[in-house]
C-alpha cells in the first residue's frame, strides 16, 4: 500500500489518547478521525491534533470508504457492537483488551473477521515488548528446561470498572504473556473471586490455568491492593 493507512480512533477517555498519540507517530499511518460522545474530550484532541477530524457519530466513520481501520478504546460493553459494525463495514479492527464481555462475543468477531478476510487485533501490548520476547527466546531454546509453573500478580488500588470485573480488566495481560511464552492454550481454567465495592463485580480474583504437560499458572488480580505490583515468576 503506497498511501498511509487511514485510522479512526473511537474513545478518548483513559487509554484512547495514548493510542491516538502512538498511531499519529507512525509514519505509515494517518489518524483520520477521533470519535467520542464527550465534546470536551473532542475539543482537547482537536487542540493536540488539529489535522484530525473529530466526530460524535460512529456511523460517519464506518461509512467513510477511505477509512482502513477502526481502533476501539471505549468502555468494554461497547467493544462487541462497535467492532462488529466496523468489520461488517469492511474495516480492520484493533480492539483494546478485553476484546469483549463474553467468549461467545469474541468468537463471533473472530469468525466475522475471517469471513471478511479482515484483521482483528486485540491490544495485548506486552507480547510485543523486548523483555517478553527475550524471555520467549530463552524458553524456546530449551536452555532452562520446560516451564512447569508460572505465578503472576497484577495488583492496583483501582481503577474500579463498572462493566467488567478485575479478572477481565487486568488478567488479559498476564494470560496473553503466559500463552505467548508457552505457545499453547491451557486444557482447563478456573477462577474464584469476590466483590467488595460494587455488587456482582469482583474486585479480587485468583485464576488457575492447567496445561497438558502437567504444568500450571496462577494469576492474582486485585483493585484493592495499596501497592501497584506487576510480577511474574516461573
Amino acid at each position: 500500500m503506497d498511501r498511509k493507512i487511514a485510522v479512526a480512533v473511537v474513545g478518548c477517555g483513559y487509554w484512547g489518547p495514548n493510542l491516538i498519540r502512538n498511531f499519529s507517530a507512525l509514519p505509515q499511518c494517518q489518524v483520520r478521525y477521533v470519535c467520542d460522545k464527550d465534546e470536551k474530550r473532542l475539543a482537547h484532541m482537536k487542540q493536540l491534533y488539529p489535522q484530525v477530524e473529530t466526530t460524535k457519530e460512529f456511523e460517519k466513520i464506518v461509512g467513510d470508504k477511505d477509512v482502513d481501520a477502526v481502533v476501539i478504546a471505549t468502555p468494554v460493553h461497547l467493544h462487541y457492537e462497535l467492532a462488529k459494525k466496523s468489520l461488517e463495514a469492511g474495516k480492520h479492527a484493533f480492539v483494546e483488551k478485553p476484546m469483549t464481555q463474553t467468549s461467545e462475543q469474541g468468537n463471533d468477531l473472530v469468525q466475522l473477521a475471517a469471513k471478511k478476510k479482515l484483521i482483528l487485533m486485540v491490544g495485548h501490548t506486552f507480547i510485543y515488548s523486548a523483555p517478553v520476547n527475550r524471555i520467549q527466546e530463552i524458553v524456546k531454546s530449551g536452555d532452562i528446561g520446560e516451564i512447569q509453573y508460572i505465578s503472576s500478580r497484577r495488583l492496583n488500588l483501582g481503577l474500579f470498572q463498572k462493566d467488567i470485573n478485575v479478572a477481565w480488566d487486568l488478567a488479559p495481560h498476564d494470560i496473553s504473556i503466559i500463552l505467548h511464552l508457552l505457545g499453547k492454550p491451557p486444557v482447563s481454567v478456573n477462577c474464584q473471586g469476590k466483590a467488595h465495592i460494587h455488587k456482582d463485580i469482583e474486585d479480587v480474583t485468583n485464576m488457575s490455568l492447567n496445561f497438558d504437560n502437567g504444568g500450571f499458572a496462577t494469576i492474582h488480580s486485585s483493585w484493592l491492593d495499596p501497592n501497584k505490583i506487576r510480577e511474574m515468576v516461573g
